[in-house]
């Protein structure tokens, strides 16, 4: 009886192991023999699912992504859950997030000089920010630029407490993440709410 290969999982174990040496190495640093290694399996398994480094780099970048994505639909979907603690998911408060975070930092370098990765970052970021904006919008709240604003405005919070807390764990510790953010959230609700609606004659 022929042995069954599950090649979906072949495919993840790679690309996990891609996350890995990314995180640690960067994406000049990440060989494809590196990355093997880290799977336990050899380069010519790595090239059979993926048909060069681009492409199992970008599947890194791409398997980060949707991790974030899942989890925070999962607590989206959660009537209690409040829109700090969908942002505070997004941050790198645990080994976990903070590889995922060290993967973004990665491709954020690369992409200021490759017109394609670029193109990539907008699109994930242009979808972010449409997500946010579905959280942002309850009855009496302006829609429109204000709710696109607010929903930038947490954007670029997130990438900055994260970034931060990357480089200096220390003096930015999961409790001083949630803290901030819970701040930074405080004032944009304010301001959001206070915002006239466009879509509404004086």
């Amino acid at each position: 009886m022929p042995k069954v290969v599950d090649h979906e999982g072949r495919r993840r174990a790679i690309t996990a192991a891609a996350c890995q040496v990314i995180a640690a190495s960067g994406l000049a640093g990440a060989t494809m023999r590196d990355i093997a290694a880290a799977a336990g399996c050899t380069t010519g398994m790595v090239t059979h699912y993926f048909r060069g480094k681009d492409e199992v780099l970008l599947a890194a970048l791409n398997s980060v992504s949707q991790a974030v994505a899942d989890r925070v639909a999962a607590l989206a979907a959660d009537p209690s859950a409040g829109i700090e603690t969908l942002l505070c998911e997004c941050l790198p408060m645990d080994d976990r997030r903070r590889l995922e975070w060290r993967v973004w930092i990665a491709f954020w370098g690369s992409a200021a000089h490759d017109p394609a990765l670029a193109r990539e970052q907008r699109d994930r970021y242009r979808t972010w920010r449409e997500a946010l904006q579905l959280v942002l919008a309850t009855p009496g709240r302006p829609s429109g630029p204000p709710l696109e604003e607010a929903a930038e405005t947490l954007m670029t919070a997130v990438d900055g407490i994260g970034i931060q807390a990357v480089f200096d764990p220390r003096r930015w510790p999961p409790e001083r993440q949630a803290r901030q953010m819970r701040r930074q959230v405080a004032h944009v609700l304010a301001d959001l709410d206070a915002a006239p609606d466009p879509g509404i004659a004086p």
